[in-house]
């Protein structure tokens, strides 16, 4: 008799296995449905409110990892295996361990870039005050910059609208790290 086996299966349970399998599609669904809906939202426009929820459902988050393993789940590959061999001596066997590997890989770079992502796009949504004529940008809070201070001429930009000349003012780049420092959020990033 044959047995359908991975190294998922193998690890966590056939029957849990296949109970999980049952969900991971709908969740990819729903998941890649959302995901291309932002997506599109925010090549299109940049707002407040679609920053919020592209960081809310990319890169880190607990919803994008989990709609990674539900893809991991659903792109695992079984094999048949005869019951009475050892299975895990086949290399039918070994070769689902190497396409699990591979699948978590790639699941790894997906979040690494999912994250790069959402942090362009919050600095493409963040409002900085520009120097046109130094090539720098401020940050637009209530805050002592010198140099901010000491310009002739600040002009309010969103982060799409500066060119990549532009540097980012290293004061404001300090009260940055302090703050990221004090409340443990992470700000946009050029």
């Amino acid at each position: 008799m044959r047995t359908k086996i991975s190294f998922i299966s193998d690890t966590i349970g056939k029957d849990f296995y296949d109970f999980l399998r049952g969900y991971a599609m709908n969740i990819v669904i729903i998941g890649t449905c959302i995901w291309g809906i932002l997506f599109g939202l925010s090549y299109f426009f940049h707002s407040g409110i679609i920053s919020y929820f592209v960081n809310l459902a990319n890169g880190f988050s607990l919803l994008f990892i989990g709609y990674v393993l539900a893809l991991i789940l659903l792109l695992d590959i079984e094999v048949s295996v005869e019951d009475n061999d050892d299975k895990t001596k086949t290399i039918k066997y070994k070769l689902t361990i190497v396409w699990f590997v591979l699948l978590i890989l790639l699941g790894i770079i997906a979040i690494y870039y999912s994250n790069r992502y959402r942090n362009h796009y919050a600095f493409e949504c963040e409002t900085y005050l520009v120097d046109e004529k130094a090539g720098i940008y401020h940050l637009d809070w209530d805050i002592e910059c010198s140099a901010a201070e000491e310009a002739e001429s600040l002009e309010p930009m969103k982060g799409y609208q500066i060119d990549k000349s532009f540097r980012f003012c290293d004061a404001c780049e300090e009260l940055l790290d302090d703050a990221e420092a004090e409340t443990g959020l992470v700000h946009a990033r050029p």
